[in-house]
């Protein structure tokens, strides 16, 4: 096993070198290096074992193919083979990120729900261009992702293992993030992805695994025969309406038994849905990256700030409307319908109009009335505006409209809507 110093230059496949400058950390497969290429940080991950020629030529398409979204730490550049091995260079991961394992322990929190959802959007739309470009990710676990809890933002590491869609990697993945066609020895592919990111999903809303509940705390010890059972052949989700034998355990699975009642029903019937054993036996029926997106909007949709303690809530139109962090009822008076979509009107709250993560409009209180809500044009377009007395009127970017029952604004190019 091979390590670089401090100084070493690093040749690439494509001509030029990268520097060694320290290295950042370790894992199974290599070692991480802050490399400077160019006059700029970036990372080299190298592996401690050449993995084949396989396994280069497909790091070498992919450079050449480049990037599915640019939250992906991507690869960029491919060393040279030496030292009985190879690696490749990708960006640095940016000060503010945290790995979602932290996430996980409760050493990092998400600022709001609205980081929180938007984090979730955000690796939706990572996993759907991936899969739009013909690609499986193969291995979809909790060490794939930097995010910032500020913002949600999220940053996919670890591409290496990407290969087209109906090929294998050889890299088979981790036991509790596995589909169970996989787990069983199947190959990986864009359904087993979506089991993956169902997993991911569920994991970063409720601080618990979707299959670890009684069953598995009863395990003496969590053999890799145990793994097979209670994630793949006998995998049982911990809230599974006809099956009560692997509820979640007071006293083990806190985070999942407080957080379950927290987000909306919706939600909850999703991963019922996606975990149900008619799911895992049929991949293909998997909900697609697209479906998640839309689910997630109209969750975001019903984010609230609650006017008694200024905390975000959520708030259903068939729940009993009090707020999650003081009980208190909440009383909204107006919402936006845009298509289907019904997104909650309160003040200090942001609108997305589209299914991207920058919002579009603000709701604030009328600084000369504080009972009249007003709508801040966020977006870099020009709204137009009809009242309910067929006046029209636009609004431009930073510029306001009140927030009244029955006009109608068409949000730019992004969609038309109406203030009920």
């Amino acid at each position: 096993m091979f390590e670089y110093k401090t100084g070493d230059n690093v040749p690439l496949l494509e001509g030029g070198s990268v520097k060694i400058k320290k290295e950042l950390g370790r894992g199974g497969q290599g070692i991480v290096y802050q490399v400077e290429q160019n006059g700029q940080s970036k990372a080299l991950k190298w592996y401690f074992n050449d993995l084949g020629n396989r396994f280069y030529d497909n790091l070498k398409k992919n450079i050449k193919s480049g990037a599915p979204s640019e939250a992906f730490l991507w690869p960029e550049a491919l060393t040279e083979r030496q030292n009985g091995s190879f690696g490749y260079v990708m960006k640095l991961r940016p000060e503010g990120y945290y790995e979602f394992g932290n996430f996980l322990l409760a050493k990092v929190h998400f600022k709001s729900f609205t980081a929180m959802m938007a984090a979730a959007m955000k690796i939706c739309n990572g996993f759907m261009k991936l899969h739009l470009f013909g690609y499986s990710y193969q291995d979809l676990n909790d060490g794939n992702f930097f995010i910032n809890p500020q913002t949600g933002d999220v940053l996919i590491c670890d591409n290496d293992n990407v290969m087209a869609q109906g090929e294998s990697s050889g890299i088979m993945g981790k036991a509790r993030y596995m589909a169970p066609e996989v787990v069983a020895g199947g190959i990986p592919d864009k359904y087993s992805d979506r089991f993956s990111l169902s997993v991911m999903l569920f994991m970063l809303f409720y601080a618990g695994h979707p299959f670890e509940g009684a069953r598995v705390a009863a395990c003496p010890c969590l053999t890799e025969a145990f793994e097979k059972r209670f994630y793949g052949s006998e995998a049982l989700f911990v809230y599974n309406p006809n099956d009560k034998s692997n509820l979640p355990v007071k006293g083990i699975h806190t985070n999942v038994i407080r957080r379950w009642p927290v987000f909306p029903a919706a939600l909850r019937q999703a991963f019922i849905e996606q975990f149900s054993e008619k799911m895992l036996k049929n991949p293909s029926e998997r909900m697609i990256e697209q479906g998640w997106v839309k689910l997630l909007s109209s969750i975001r949709d019903s984010i609230v700030v609650c006017p008694h303690c200024g905390k975000e809530t959520f708030f259903e139109l068939d729940g009993d409307h009090k707020c999650i962090e003081c009980g208190a009822t909440i009383n909204l008076q107006n919402c936006l319908r845009v298509d289907q979509r019904k997104i909650m009107l309160s003040a200090g709250a942001k609108l997305y109009i589209d299914y991207d993560n920058i919002p579009d409009a603000a709701v604030i209180a009328d600084p000369q009335n504080k009972s009249m809500l007003l709508i801040q044009n966020l977006s870099k377009e020009t709204w137009v505006c009809e009242t309910r007395s067929g006046k029209i009127k636009q609004v431009s970017p930073k510029e306001y409209l009140p927030v009244l029952s029955g006009i109608k604004i068409t949000f730019g190019s992004l969609a038309k809507g109406e203030i009920l």
